[in-house]
């Protein structure tokens, strides 16, 4: 049986979510092998939203733009 080596946006979702409250990423990496990713794509895909955390769109945020 092959691993995942694709995610999906409810998937990224899931990993931007979880470092976001806190979770570690070793602890994502193993729930993500244990749903059948590869384990070498399960640990990049954390390090990298680990590494580069998401900016999320927020309507009521304050915006940097002075046109918007």
């Amino acid at each position: 049986m092959a691993n995942y080596t694709q995610l999906t946006p409810e998937w990224q979702e899931w990993i931007v979510d979880n470092l976001e409250r806190g979770c570690q990423a070793q602890t994502l990496v193993q729930t993500m092998i244990a749903k059948g990713f590869d384990a070498m794509f399960a640990n990049a895909v954390v390090f990298h939203f680990s590494a580069n955390p998401v900016q999320r769109y927020s309507p009521n945020a304050p915006s940097d733009n002075p046109i918007a």
